[in-house]
């Protein structure tokens, strides 16, 4: 029984490589991209409002729609702006994943829990949640960053 299991162990090894080194690494990307691209729109709507002289909208959305508890609008509005734009940003490269995972993930849970409440933000949640935890893979700044610092030095 056990050489059994070790011929189908070593026929499933070719699909294992496929797995870890092709597959896995694209499923990280996406992982990364989606959540990205909806926060860093939300941060370019916000960003508009700005250049438009329409700011007032989002210091009233703040204050009235979607207050963030314990900050004023005008602290709130732009911060928001900012890491909607520089997080995404971040998590799209794979550059500081895990931080910036774990700050749109903050983002998510306040709109999810002040705002609005959507089966949506389960899913930005895990997915982000995911990353927290895994890293964001092979396709990243980041995992090129430790395959330089931990390469010999030569």
């Amino acid at each position: 029984m056990r050489t059994f299991a070790a011929k189908i162990d070593s026929l499933l090894n070719p699909l294992r490589q496929v797995a870890t080194y092709g597959a896995a690494p694209l499923l990280d990307l996406a992982f990364r991209l989606y959540p990205a691209s909806v926060f860093f729109q939300s941060g370019l709507g916000r960003f508009q409002d700005f250049l438009n002289d329409t700011w007032g909208r989002q210091l009233f959305l703040f204050a009235q729609e979607h207050p963030v508890f314990g900050l004023p609008a005008t602290i709130a509005a732009p911060v928001t702006t900012g890491a909607e734009l520089i997080l995404p940003i971040l998590l799209a490269l794979g550059l500081f994943g895990r931080f910036a995972a774990g700050g749109l993930l903050v983002m998510t849970m306040v709109i999810e829990f002040t705002y609005l409440h959507s089966t949506t933000h389960y899913l930005w949640g895990a997915l982000l949640a995911a990353i927290l935890i895994k890293g964001p893979g092979l396709l990243s700044v980041d995992a090129l960053l430790v395959k330089w610092t931990r390469s010999p030095k030569g």
